[in-house]
């Protein structure tokens, strides 16, 4: 393919993060013709990785080279800060071309990291995503994009590596904020599935009823997603209910710091916490069976 933005005729992109997205997205970039690295502050971990997908291991931040794009898949707040924070230490803004971070993360970090960036001469674009590992792994995920125009070209036409369809939303913390709402909504049926299931139980009422008349209505076909994903073996996770708990945290932190009581996100950032203290990387509908294990019943 030909990069118009960047500096290569393929392009060159490195993936920051190498746990369940980066990996999934360094696996899907290697089939597209990118010349592919992956930096993880686990050094061994992107070995590992890259060994696998054929893709490159930054070893340290001192040896990077140019590159076209930088997609930033780090855990939280506190990770995409110390990332994008050493790089501007550093004077690397340059050399990681589109600074494209796609963590989930509160708008106020991706504001004060678009104005750290900027100032340093670099270009910041927030590009959260939709989609899980699945998505990641076969390019098709749904990218939300915001930042200054000046980017948009640049950060489309990355974007366009990895999404089936990208969302230019406008300036930064836009994107975040389209994200927070959409997860808010996208993590909240495991929480609502898992009282519901103790209703149940608490009166005799078989599982095997309510899916059946949820089946007639029309959120059945949710609850038989979740209900199926929540049974399942423990496997591979496409989201954890570590991620989830903290996406609800910094869901419940950005509505309180913005005047607006976060009733219904604080209670699921509570689900969330408690079924990670006990299943942490496990798939976050699992958390539904985390909740009934903690049960603390009242004497009748």
């Amino acid at each position: 393919m030909q990069w118009d933005g960047g500096l290569h005729m393929a392009p060159r992109i490195l993936v920051a993060g190498a746990g369940l997205m980066g990996s999934s997205l360094a696996k899907c970039l290697s089939t597209r013709g990118v010349a592919v690295y992956v930096y993880n502050r686990t050094v061994e971990k992107a070995r590992a990785l890259c060994s696998e997908a054929g893709c490159r291991v930054l070893e340290n931040l001192d040896s990077m080279p140019g590159f076209d794009a930088t997609v930033v898949f780090l855990f939280d707040d506190q990770a995409v800060s110390g990332f994008i924070e050493a790089l501007v230490d550093k004077g690397l803004t340059a050399e990681a071309g589109v600074l494209m971070v796609s963590s989930t993360i509160s708008p106020e970090t991706s504001t004060r990291l678009h104005g750290l960036v900027t100032r340093a001469g670099g270009v910041y674009v927030e590009a959260p995503v939709y989609g899980s590992t699945g998505e990641a792994s076969s390019c098709s995920l749904v990218s939300m994009l915001a930042g200054d125009q000046v980017a948009r070209s640049r950060a489309e036409e990355a974007a366009s590596l990895y999404s089936r369809r990208t969302y230019w939303v406008g300036g930064v913390p836009q994107a975040m904020a389209l994200k927070l709402a959409l997860n808010n909504i996208g993590l909240a049926l495991p929480g609502l599935l898992a009282e519901s299931l103790a209703l149940l139980e608490a009166y005799g009422v078989g599982s095997d009823v309510f899916r059946m008349v949820a089946g007639d209505l029309w959120f059945g076909s949710m609850v038989e997603r979740y209900m199926e994903r929540a049974m399942a073996a423990a496997g591979r996770p496409r989201f954890t209910v570590s991620g989830a708990a903290k996406d609800y945290r910094v869901i419940a932190c950005t509505l309180a710091g913005k005047g607006y009581p976060p009733l219904v996100s604080q209670g699921l950032a509570g689900f969330y916490t408690l079924a990670a203290s006990v299943m942490p990387g496990e798939d976050y509908p699992r958390a539904v069976n985390a909740y009934r294990v903690l049960k603390n019943p009242r004497p009748p």
